[in-house]
């Protein structure tokens, strides 16, 4: 399994911005440098082919002709790039099996009414045939075996134009589970009582706003700040889904923390698990 990107919208260095962190970044390059959120579960299987998806290929040698398979979160162009759908077919490789893209619920009315429908994607009739691409579209709370996962998307706290609540997943296999949870807020309760008892392997979740020492107040935005990821640990503490043997990241990542203040201050918590603040590129 593979980070290929740990960064919010904005990435770090925000290509506009001159802050602190954005030159920090600029600077040190290495793991302050924080593409686009996208994450390899395994050679078949990618959560999010989102807008840094050509760039984190050739930065870590990736090839992804082996993908058959790729759960979307949501629409936002960060976790969703559509132009993947087209380059996919401009080959010269050879054959590959169709392409099958999941979207919950009203995500896929982003396929319908803009992609199918848009001037934008004119000409698309030659990269979405049924042999090229297959539009999958999944329920929250109904679980679908793909790839060999029991995959079960559960409602996150973030909406879109299109979606009320972006898809947190949870994967399980072979007794082993894996909850990815980009974009949300504090999770919702039906969400907290799904994963009850649970005991993760993995839990990947979010921090846009990693102030340290501070609130930011994100109840509005659909994504965690580290007071709030922190409360929302706790609470899955406190329903078993997290354990001590559990390991916790931390991915999407926004510009107001370093990578390495981050990795200081969760070494310093006096949590029962390990949180780790994930980079680009990560193996785990």
């Amino acid at each position: 399994m593979r980070f290929l990107g740990t960064g919010a919208g904005e990435g770090i260095p925000n290509p506009f911005c001159g802050c602190e962190f954005c030159e920090n970044a600029r600077k040190c390059g290495g793991k302050e440098i924080r593409m686009r959120s996208s994450f390899r579960v395994d050679e078949k299987l990618i959560i999010d082919i989102g807008a840094d998806f050509f760039a984190q290929a050739a930065r870590f040698g990736e090839r992804f002709d082996t993908v058959e398979h790729v759960l979307y979160t949501h629409t936002h162009t960060d976790h969703f790039n559509f132009n993947m759908i087209w380059e996919r077919s401009v080959r010269t490789s050879g054959k590959l099996p169709p392409l099958n893209v999941y979207f919950t619920e009203e995500a896929m009315d982003v396929i319908d009414e803009f992609f199918m429908n848009s001037r934008v994607t004119y000409g698309r009739e030659a990269y979405t045939r049924p042999e090229d691409i297959n539009f999958v579209r999944l329920k929250f709370g109904e679980t679908k075996n793909i790839c060999g996962y029991n995959v079960t998307p559960l409602r996150g706290e973030h909406s879109t134009s299109f979606e009320q609540n972006a898809a947190n997943y949870l994967l399980e296999k072979n007794g082993k589970s894996l909850y990815y949870a980009l974009d949300s807020g504090y999770f919702l309760d039906e969400t907290f009582e799904r994963l009850s008892g649970k005991r993760l392997d993995i839990f990947i979740g979010e921090c846009t706003f990693p102030v340290i020492g501070k609130d930011f107040k994100p109840d509005l935005t659909g994504h965690m700040d580290i007071n709030m990821c922190l409360k929302n640990l706790e609470k899955l503490y406190e329903i078993n889904a997290v354990t001590e043997s559990t390991k916790v990241y931390l991915t999407h990542i926004g510009p107001l923390a370093t990578h390495e203040q981050l990795c200081r201050y969760f070494e310093g918590l006096k949590t029962p698990y390990k949180i780790t603040a994930a980079y680009d590129g990560m193996i785990i």
